[in-house]
């Protein structure tokens, strides 16, 4: 019998950056779980006969975030006889729209069957009775749009059978949600893990939907509101035979794990597993209720839930209001992080700005108190965007409110729309603002001291990966390990000469050489300061900032209500506190040498006699801010150079390294102190080796 052969060539596209080059990085985080459940489906048809004994199906699959499309070679593939490719462009999002759109343009320019779906299609097409622009676009050039999920039965197997007899619909409208209960579970292979940082770790749906229905989301009306699972048992075999292939950590991808029905099933199993000796971890996505649902927490503790993403969105009652999220309660986000800290499950969450009750200045105040008063340990920022598919967009383009045209845009960090609290490029300002509130020095430092040591070293990379993202402006959700920037650009772009592309990748080359360089002595010095939680020096430190750190979400809300009595009796309260810590510590016989300790009660002394005189004096907002930044400066700053060994000389080279910056850039280096400059690069030298040693040996690199 002669056979054909169908090669479908499933690839995830990526976005273009501001400057028009493919968004493309030499590692990334994650592989896509669309590629992963999309490959193992389509080989269940294969496998099944369905598309006839004649018949070879092959599969490739591809991801434009971290690997150049062969796009020459694929379509060389459709040329040869007997041999039919089509090309899906899988999971597509409206910020990667616009890449995937020329892919698909560049693939029928060569006469190759082109599909394209995901959460952009999906979106437009269950929100409008006709395609918009963008679409109509590609339908005219030949492309297929398939709207919705391709589970269901004879779905994908149509559509495939259709490609191979080359006769692919303009639409493929797929109106039925699926039942996922016994549908094939994406698995991850060696070769899907190649070009990922995270070599042990995959991807995984449990279920789709969620019952909720808040406005600026897509998933209640691309997936519906009715949650659909898999069954815990299909699961459970999935993630044994991943563990088979060195995959023991999985991201379970559902946008609600909490609300799925067999979620006590699947993490019985779990918790099994586990006694049987197999290590397997997870992170999943949880509304901020979660944590009330009778024996989530402790079953996921047990079951190796390593990290929740929950859904926060905002601190302000107002905003949840507006966005049709009151199932959240901001009054109980503090015992919420707080229930899954005793657990010692780190709270990740995702924030957004620029609701509609959001200003610059509550956005930075707000953040303050997701820092200090709710104690999150990890934070994702986003810029409110009406994304295709939501209620917002639906709304706003029935309204006629101006939309930024450029889809590569809705990757909600531009300014998509006009905000009429900020100015024009001030919305973004806050935006950024909070991700260096959030990954500074300070918070990082403060989150570190109370994370359990079990994941420590897990925090401290994700922690200086997202400050390299803070320092570099990129969000991590859209970002990868070492940009890969293509040398062509999006169609519409100038071309540049070979001279200044190239000039352009060595000031990237060099910008990015100095935030590797700032990130490893920042990564010092919050090492030296988090790296001994059990010491009681380590836990008075903690103590300390932790009682700062509330007391300034305190005097911020007392200076917005003009409560300087209140501000007063809270710096009183710190420097009470203070006090009496450097005091007890001084009597410990184990702390540090005889001189530390003399030092510490004569700091405790000095910290009285201030109380006593601040006790005496007329209050006022003047006498509130000096005594914050005694607070600052003179107390915890002072004891963290005295107790905490090297962290005084660290920041002495810290500002010695930045005056003689200064001086090179100024010409001024005939008078440089050669000595001084010597024993600074032996003090580099020797705290960098080991605390790289310690890094790469510990911290599983």
């Amino acid at each position: 019998m002669h056979k054909r052969t169908l090669k479908v060539v499933y690839i995830r596209s990526s976005k273009y950056d501001d400057e028009g080059y493919t968004l493309r990085f030499w590692r990334g985080v994650l592989p896509s779980n669309t590629l992963l459940c999309l490959k193992s489906l389509t080989r269940a048809v294969a496998d099944s006969g369905a598309l006839g004994d004649d018949v070879e199906v092959t599969v490739e699959c591809y991801d434009d975030t971290v690997e150049p499309i062969p796009v020459g070679r694929i379509a060389r593939a459709n040329r040869r006889r007997d041999t039919q490719v089509v090309v899906g462009l899988v999971g597509v999002q409206s910020n990667q729209f616009a890449r995937a759109s020329d892919l698909a343009l560049d693939f029928r320019a060569r006469a190759v069957p082109v599909m394209i779906g995901g959460f952009h299609v999906s979106g437009i097409l269950a929100m409008f009775d006709e395609p918009s622009r963008e679409l109509q676009r590609l339908i005219d050039a030949g492309v297929t749009l398939v709207k919705g999920e391709v589970e269901g039965d004879g779905v994908l197997e149509g559509i495939l059978r259709d490609a191979l007899n080359g006769g692919l619909k303009p639409i493929y409208d797929v109106q039925e949600f699926p039942a996922l209960t016994n549908a094939p579970v994406p698995r991850a292979e060696r070769g899907d893990l190649r070009r990922f940082f995270m070599k042990d770790m995959a991807t995984m749906d449990t279920s789709r939907g969620c019952p909720f229905n808040c406005s600026f989301c897509t998933i209640v009306n691309v997936q519906g509101r009715k949650m659909r699972h898999r069954s815990a048992a299909c699961v459970l075999r999935s993630i044994e035979e991943n563990y088979a292939e060195g995959i023991s950590a999985f991201f379970f991808t559902d946008d609600n794990l909490s609300r799925n029905p067999i979620w006590e099933e699947l993490f019985d199993g779990l918790i099994a597993l586990r006694d049987r000796g197999m290590p397997v971890s997870f992170m999943m996505q949880i509304d901020t209720q979660a944590y009330r649902i009778p024996n989530f927490v402790e079953k996921a503790r047990r079951a190796g839930c390593y990290r929740v993403f929950v859904g926060m969105e905002s601190v302000n009652p107002a905003n949840l209001s507006a966005a049709a999220k009151s199932h959240n309660h901001s009054d109980d986000y503090a015992a919420m992080a707080s229930t899954w800290r005793e657990a010692e499950i780190p709270v990740y969450v995702g924030y957004i700005v620029g609701f509609p009750y959001d200003t610059p200045e509550s956005v930075q105040r707000d953040v303050e108190t997701l820092c200090s008063h709710v104690k999150v340990d990890q934070a994702a920022f986003f810029m409110l965007t009406p994304l295709p598919g939501s209620r917002d967009h639906k709304r706003m383009v029935e309204e006629g409110v101006p939309l930024d045209a450029d889809l590569n845009n809705l990757d909600s960090i531009h300014e998509t729309f006009r905000h009429p609290n900020f100015a024009p490029g001030e919305w973004r300002r806050s935006y950024l603002e909070a991700w260096k509130t959030f990954y500074s020095k300070e918070n990082i430092v403060n989150v570190l001291l109370r994370m359990p040591r079990k994941h420590y070293w897990q925090m401290f990379w994700t922690f200086i990966y997202f400050r390299y993202c803070v320092l570099t402006q990129a969000h991590p959700m859209l970002t990868g390990l070492f940009p890969l920037k293509g040398w062509t650009r999006r169609p519409g772009y100038p071309r540049e000469s070979v001279l200044r592309l190239a000039s352009r990748r060595l000031r990237d080359f060099v910008r990015g050489v100095f935030v590797y360089g700032k990130l490893f002595v920042e990564g010092q010095e919050i090492w030296m300061l988090t790296r001994k939680p059990a010491d009681p020096r380590w836990k008075a430190l903690a103590e300390l900032r932790e009682r700062w750190a509330e007391a300034r979400t305190c005097l911020a809300e007392c200076d917005v209500r003009g409560r300087c009595d209140a501000a007063r009796d809270e710096i009183k309260g710190v420097l009470v506190s203070a006090s009496t810590q450097l005091r007890r510590l001084s009597e410990v016989p184990r702390v540090g040498t005889a001189h530390l300790r003399r030092k510490l009660g004569l700091k405790a002394a000095e910290i009285e006699r201030y109380l006593r005189e601040f006790e005496l004096q007329t209050p006022s907002w003047r006498q509130v801010m000096k005594a914050e930044r005694y607070v600052s400066e003179g107390i915890l700053a002072r004891y963290e150079n005295m107790a905490i060994r090297h962290v005084a000389r660290r920041r002495r080279f810290n500002a010695y390294r930045h005056e003689l910056a200064q001086r090179i850039r100024s010409g001024r280096i005939w008078n440089v102190d050669l000595v001084r400059m010597a024993s600074v690069v032996l003090f580099e030298l020797v705290v960098g080796v080991r605390f790289a040693f310690t890094a790469l040996t510990r911290g599983g690199l």
